[in-house]
């Protein structure tokens, strides 16, 4: 058993274009004592969950922009916004691009404002 001190509880709408009866939020919780990067957590995710889309190769330095998705509601870049053991946070795909599947999005299609 895991301390909820010691976890980031993680809330993330899932989207799968071709089976819209899936599109649900889903709750997952990584085990961690340390403060981790939304990009490590996706990826912790995916290691939970293989069926999970997400980009998890990046810079990790904020200057390509391929890991934007939204956390708690802000669009930030993934790769430097850390998220602390015990904090809950609900991860979507980045507002102003089209999903094309969980948190990934098409960045050849960006939304109209």
């Amino acid at each position: 058993m895991f301390n909820a001190v010691s976890a980031i509880e993680i809330k993330v709408r899932r989207f799968d274009p071709e089976n819209p009866e899936t599109n649900k939020i889903h709750t997952f919780t990584v085990e961690t004592e340390e403060p981790l990067s939304v990009m490590s957590v996706l990826a912790k995710i995916h290691e939970i969950d293989a069926s999970f889309a997400c980009r998890t190769s990046t810079c990790f330095k904020g200057q390509c922009g391929s890991c934007m998705v939204r956390v708690n509601g802000r669009d930030v870049l993934g790769c430097v916004t850390m998220i602390k053991p015990g904090e809950s946070v609900v991860l979507e795909p980045h507002s102003k691009y089209r999903a094309a599947r969980d948190v990934v999005v098409d960045f050849s299609q960006p939304l109209e404002d």
